[in-house]
């Protein structure tokens, strides 16, 4: 298990160092991808994405919000539950960085075999699934 909390801070650390020159971090940059999957997302379910508390997205969501690169609305259904969404500034800011985040994946994937990855990955999900169960 250290090895996967060591890589995943040092991946954290180094994504937020790529993504300085934009002016966001590694948590808004995965709010803005996500909420930019989903069109439209409650706030709470962006966190679970994020893979950050409640109280860290509200400072995230804070963040994007003042710089106007979401909206924030309540949602008809639920009183409770707020509603994320790009704006035009947000959209155009995630389009600018995507560059970015594939220059990073591609120098930190370099020399791995497609193969390889693709386990990662499927491990990795069947490891938090397995997680998630207990």
């Amino acid at each position: 298990m250290c090895i996967t909390s060591r890589s995943s801070k040092l991946f954290a650390s180094k994504f937020n160092d790529a993504l300085a020159p934009m002016g966001i971090n590694r948590s808004a940059w995965m709010a803005l991808y996500y909420i930019d999957q989903h069109q439209q997302i409650r706030q709470r379910d962006l966190a679970e994405l994020v893979g950050i508390t409640g109280p860290s997205m509200v400072k995230v969501v804070n963040q994007l919000n003042t710089a106007d690169l979401i909206t924030v609305a309540v949602s008809a259904q639920d009183h409770r539950a707020r509603l994320l969404a790009l704006t035009p500034a947000g959209t155009a800011l995630l389009t600018k960085s995507i560059p970015l985040a594939e220059a990073f994946r591609a120098q930190v994937t370099a020399g791995i075999p497609q193969d390889d990855l693709d386990t990662l990955d499927r491990v990795m999900e069947q490891m938090m699934a397995n997680a998630n169960d207990l």
